[in-house]
């Protein structure tokens, strides 16, 4: 139980967890240091964390090549939420360029595409019928994302009727965050001009958390995930007004 809890929130409190389970604190204690000794959490004071909750931000391609099976659900399923006519951002990712690609299969008429990943400006171009338009800035190497205050001030009286967004990591206490500050602060900006913010992550970002946030939970509409998730993130997401949609 302590473990699935972390899975889905990032951190535990050893009071919360000795309230909640009707043990005391000094057996929440044992639990954390006997999981601690076999390499599945890290003891903080008052609790713990996943080890794996701030890690180094892995290369575009070697994510690209994790899960994708998952990512082309969740890009089929989070594509159908886009229709004729809409203006629609999607952030950069290799979950996100899935709904590009599911995009090139049937594009909805007249619709409006932004994005601030070259990867997916590249895709998006060679698709009929699909307006692109790339918000500039700083190109990051390791992400092909375009971020920082050229790419903000590009977003000045633009707004979408939807907002795709990955993420490194995505905790009901921390929100969806990822490892650079700048690239988060880009997005933070995209969720502010959306009418509707989703979230598209695979199962494996549940419980870990990176250095820039994103957005907080109750800021999301919607999160899209794989069925790998865990049971009773609906109930958790749905008390924070977040539809989860599983693909």
């Amino acid at each position: 139980m302590i473990l699935e809890e972390l899975r889905q929130r990032g951190v535990v409190r050893t009071a919360e967890l000795a309230r909640r389970h009707g043990v005391s604190p000094m057996t929440v204690r044992t639990d954390l240091a006997a999981l601690e000794g076999k390499g599945d959490l890290l003891r903080v004071h008052g609790g713990a964390m996943l080890r794996e909750r701030v890690a180094r931000e892995p290369s575009y391609y070697e994510k690209a090549a994790r899960n994708l099976d998952e990512k082309r659900r969740i890009g089929r399923r989070a594509a159908s939420l886009i229709e004729d006519g809409m203006a629609v951002f999607i952030g950069n990712g290799t979950t996100t360029i899935e709904i590009v690609r599911a995009l090139a299969e049937r594009p909805p008429v007249g619709i409006k595409v932004f994005t601030n990943a070259l990867t997916h400006a590249t895709e998006l171009a060679e698709i009929p019928g699909v307006e692109v338009y790339v918000i500039g800035g700083y190109l990051r190497g390791v992400s092909f994302a375009m971020v920082g205050s050229l790419a903000r001030q590009a977003l000045e009286g633009v707004y979408f009727d939807l907002a795709f967004l990955g993420a490194n990591g995505v905790s009901l206490d921390h929100g969806i965050t990822i490892p650079s500050l700048e690239e988060a602060e880009t997005a933070a900006e995209i969720v502010g001009h959306a009418r509707k913010v989703v979230a598209v992550v695979d199962h494996t970002k549940f419980g870990a958390a990176a250095h820039g946030r994103i957005a907080r939970i109750d800021e999301l509409d919607a999160l899209i995930t794989d069925r790998e998730v865990a049971p009773g993130l609906a109930r958790d997401l749905a008390q924070r007004g977040v539809e989860l949609v599983v693909a």
